[in-house]
């Protein structure tokens, strides 16, 4: 074998194994991460949004969902879905942050952050955590279990789902259609 096809073989091994090196290094980043409610969809009753001093909260009577605010307006049952498609089903990627000195830094605090809690029929609570949504990542959000203290990113941007607006969850009804009665002929 002649000196040059020794060391283009040799250039080829290196590249080889780099490429090796660099695929197993890559496969150590993937996330997994972990939903923040892992139950059954139909096991939920009641959610409370909390942004600041305002609250929402969500009641389901059967198959029916109402707001508590609002009980005349009917819900848009697209964002109830995206509710439980996406807010429920976001997941906790990696930990940010476990001191409690941070949390503004993520938009984690009470005050700043809007607050989701949801409910069984029993009223018992399957969960309650913090949103936040400081900082540049506009794919990603922050969130922090109301009782914990570490903050984790999400893997999805879910907190202008967490609107504490009714018109933003209701709508009004359709009125009833009234028959015009033609006053200008009499007999």
């Amino acid at each position: 074998m002649s000196k040059s096809t020794q060391i283009t073989i040799g250039i080829f091994a290196i590249l080889i194994i780099l490429y090796f090196l660099n695929h197993t290094s890559q496969s150590n980043l993937t996330l997994e991460g972990t939903s923040i409610f892992s139950g059954n969809n139909d096991d939920v009753y009641r959610f409370l949004i909390v942004d600041g001093n305002d609250s929402l909260e969500l009641i389901r009577n059967d198959s029916t969902w109402t707001i508590t605010q609002a009980d005349t307006l009917v819900i848009k049952n697209n964002q109830i879905e995206k509710l439980f498609d996406r807010v429920l089903k976001v997941k906790k990627e990696f930990i940010v942050s476990k001191n409690p000195e941070k949390w503004s830094t993520f938009g984690v605090i009470d005050s700043l952050g809007r607050q989701l809690s949801f409910f069984n029929k029993n009223n018992k609570n399957l969960g309650s955590y913090v949103f936040g949504n400081e900082g540049q990542d506009y794919q990603h959000n922050y969130i922090r279990e109301k009782n914990g203290k570490d903050v984790f990113r999400t893997n999805d941007n879910v907190y202008f789902l967490l609107n504490s607006g009714v018109t933003y969850w209701g709508k009004n009804p359709p009125k009833p259609e009234i028959n015009d009665i033609d006053t200008t002929s009499a007999s």
